[in-house]
């Protein structure tokens, strides 16, 4: 059995083809990416490795990956680039597709552009199976069946900005993170201004501790309303470790710099967004050096409110991770539950919208996706 992973060279894919490797339900996986120097140095860890070029922007390039396999993990971003192409060529070949989405604007694009014709097709396609979203969306999930009735599902983000990340997350997180994005709040969506508005102070796991975070755009705003009957208030919040980054993100914002309209620079045109994109990465080294020592990795926590039988309850998680196997751990499960039957519902979905939840956290658990995991219940107490 053949699986596909599109951006397989690059952070996150890396990680997904090693531990589809460790697995062993795939007897080969095919290495997708357009850098095939670096796709060459994977491919020693593995007899089962591959290596086809390809180009995320091309539909026969895209196709010719996907022969023969039964699975594809896409690990391509920025996705508001490049999903709708790749989720297309995945339907029309017929080949069961997961990804690691984190586009809200994407997101909503995927399932309702794509969702009839991967049913008419057969095909099941899981859009957004990584950390946040991902995990985040099948914890609220389970903490929502616990409960007769649901009010509200808050989901914090922080990270550490010492970690490695791609070449698609400067874009994801300037086109996310900042401007206006969705919430939903008393059953009807409104926008917000990112990493500004909804400010509150989150206790995390160790070692990040107590943090101010504030709305960003995630597809878990959009997703779990659809599939959470009843729930009224849905956000993400979130920050960045040390705080001095998100200051100048929005420092980057007021000056305008996420604009995509070309500017002449020397001769040379470029836009604004891709020139802070590339120059991110020198700011974020900077700020490290200022800050001393900080710690690496980062932590989600899902926070869910409602009612059972016995009055109000919140319900509580959370966990640990280094992004590259908080992300890249869930898809991998996906993709190995699809191939074993244990998920076949065609269509496009969010996480919580096709997968058997609990089955899918016991398999993530054993891989150790994450750190330590924390769960605690809060309700109300009365006198006898």
């Amino acid at each position: 059995m053949e699986v596909v992973v599109l951006g397989g060279a690059g952070v996150i894919g890396s990680f997904a083809v090693d531990w589809l490797n460790k697995i062993d339900v795939f007897s080969k996986i095919v290495i997708a990416d357009i850098n095939e120097k670096k796709a060459k140095e994977i491919m020693k860890k593995s007899d089962k490795f591959s290596f086809k070029k390809i180009d995320a922007t091309d539909e026969k390039s895209i196709m010719n990956v996907l022969k023969g396999a039964k699975v594809a993990v896409n690990c391509v971003g920025p996705f508001y680039k490049f999903a709708s192409k790749i989720l297309d060529a995945s339907i029309k070949s017929g080949v069961d597709y997961v990804d690691i989405c984190d586009d809200y604007d994407a997101t909503i694009k995927l399932l309702d552009n794509y969702h009839k014709k991967a049913k008419d097709a057969g095909v099941t396609c899981i859009v957004g199976l990584g950390a946040s979203p991902g995990l985040t969306n099948l914890i609220a999930a389970f903490a929502a069946s616990q409960l007769t009735s649901v009010d509200s599902i808050k989901v914090y983000v922080t990270r550490s900005i010492e970690e490695e990340s791609g070449g698609a997350i400067p874009y994801h997180m300037l086109h996310c993170w900042l401007g206006k994005i969705p919430i939903f709040r008393n059953g009807k969506f409104e926008k917000a201004r990112g990493l500004v508005d909804g400010e509150e102070y989150a206790h995390f796991p160790k070692p990040f501790g107590q943090s101010a975070v504030y709305y960003f755009g995630h597809p878990e705003t959009v997703t779990l309303p659809r599939y959470i009957k009843g729930v009224k208030n849905v956000c993400c919040k979130g920050s960045f470790w040390p705080a001095e980054f998100r200051n100048t993100l929005l420092q980057v914002e007021s000056l305008g710099l996420l604009s995509e309209k070309p500017i002449n620079a020397a001769g040379q045109k470029i836009t604004p967004l891709d020139f802070i994109a590339g120059y991110i990465d020198t700011i974020r080294k900077k700020i490290i050096q200022q800050s001393g020592k900080i710690p690496s990795g980062g932590s989600v926590m899902v926070e869910v409110a409602g009612s059972d039988e016995d009055g109000p309850r919140t319900i509580k998680y959370s966990g640990t991770s280094h992004m590259r196997q908080g992300t890249a751990t869930p898809a991998a499960v996906g993709a190995k539950m699809i191939a074993e039957g244990d998920i076949k519902k065609p269509g496009v979905y969010a996480p919580e919208g096709c997968i058997p939840v609990e089955d899918f956290i016991m398999q993530f658990l054993e891989m150790e996706g994450f750190g330590d995991v924390w769960l605690t219940f809060t309700q109300r107490m009365e006198g006898l």
